[in-house]
């Protein structure tokens, strides 16, 4: 399936406000009694915020149509949101990160150092360069000259919110990484670990289950369903197909062979960043942060939400429209949290393979590649082999 599908007009269907404020109402209520009745329905609930409000942007930007009108409001003010929630969240990971001391106990309130508060400013002025970075992408000419790169309309405002967003939260989540030169995840993972959060091993396994059942109708949706498409136009824009039988064998071989070159270029990453004195991800971290699904159900668990719900957001959803460097850009930033610069680098060439295969073949291929990817490192990892 092509990498550049047919642009469709910008113009909406007719669509009924009210049924869809109806909707949001509703899933309002179930996420507000989720988070009140806990237990599995509220983890449930929870694993939405992942993927339900880029759906959320995306059918209000497509509500939004070719002319000003309440839906663009709409959407500037949702996007605005999500710009402010992610913002705390990567203050917040980083100042969990500074802090000196234990999270979880409130006896022994955590404290910063006074060298924290600088590095506290200069995050707080990343986010907002990020933020000014973003909203340049509001001028048509600054567009248009992006559109010689990457496959956009620049006059389409679906795919101006797109950039936008995609531009913004991506520098938002690198800055901590940028600034702190550590990946906050790994500085507090004494406090995410399953038993700090309250979930044993099967609890967190099934939570990465619940996000990819929140995923996949939200790539749907993210891509016009019942806006600009029917659910068969729907999943041709996101290439989500049925393979072939030789394009099914190509990407598992495919897997294997990255699986394998990773692990030589991981090795050669860390001896040049050892020699020069860089710090690396703390892998020992990493796995005690992964701990949950080093086994063999985990990897199953882990190839088939990682490889079908990260493929279907970034291959499936954004590379057709934002090119495949851009969108594997935005996938390497989401990681920014979690890995140090030596491994991004590894997790960027694993998303030119994945993007490849998307242009190539279609996205059902490209999950097949990251899945069996994923399974392989992970049962490698059980066997005591690699890092």
């Amino acid at each position: 399936m092509s990498d550049q599908p047919t642009l469709l007009s910008d113009q909406p269907r007719p669509i009924n406000p009210l049924r869809f404020g109806a909707g949001a109402i509703l899933f309002a209520i179930l996420f507000s009694a989720g988070s009140l009745l806990g237990g599995e329905v509220g983890s449930f609930m929870s694993a939405s915020v992942n993927a339900v409000p880029f759906a959320i942007l995306a059918i209000l930007a497509y509500m939004g149509g070719s002319r000003p009108n309440w839906a663009w409001l709409a959407t500037g003010a949702w996007l605005a949101l999500m710009v402010g929630a992610t913002s705390l969240a990567a203050l917040g990971l980083s100042l969990g990160a500074l802090a000196d001391g234990p999270l979880n106990d409130p006896a022994n309130r955590p404290q910063l150092a006074a060298s924290a508060w600088l590095s506290i400013g200069l995050i707080l002025l990343g986010i907002l360069v990020s933020v000014f970075l973003g909203a340049l992408l509001l001028i048509p000419a600054l567009r248009r000259a992006i559109a010689r790169r990457i496959p956009i309309d620049p006059g389409s405002f679906v795919h101006t919110t797109a950039l936008v967003a995609v531009v913004a939260i991506g520098l938002i989540c690198a800055v901590p990484l940028l600034v702190l030169g550590a990946p906050p995840l790994l500085a507090m993972v004494d406090q995410l670990t399953g038993e700090a959060l309250g979930r044993d091993q099967a609890g967190m396994l099934r939570d990465q289950l619940y996000g990819l059942a929140w995923t996949i109708p939200a790539a749907v949706f993210a891509v016009g369903f019942g806006i600009r498409r029917n659910l068969r136009e729907a999943l041709g824009r996101l290439g989500l197909v049925r393979p072939t039988l030789r394009q099914a064998a190509v990407a598992v071989a495919v897997a294997l062979l990255l699986a394998g070159a990773v692990q030589l270029l991981g090795a050669g990453i860390q001896w040049l960043w050892t020699a020069l004195g860089w710090p690396v991800t703390d892998t020992e971290a990493f796995g005690e942060l992964l701990s949950f699904a080093i086994n063999p159900l985990g990897a199953v668990v882990i190839g088939v939400v990682a490889g079908l719900g990260e493929e279907l957001a970034v291959r499936g959803v954004l590379q057709p429209r934002l090119g495949l460097i851009l969108s594997n850009l935005f996938f390497v930033s989401l990681h920014a949290l979690q890995y140090s610069w030596d491994a991004l680098l590894v997790v960027f060439a694993v998303g030119v393979v994945c993007g490849i295969v998307r242009s190539r073949s279609n996205t059902t291929t490209a999950a097949i590649v990251h899945g069996t990817y994923n399974f392989t490192l992970i049962m490698l990892a059980v066997a005591g082999i690699g890092g």
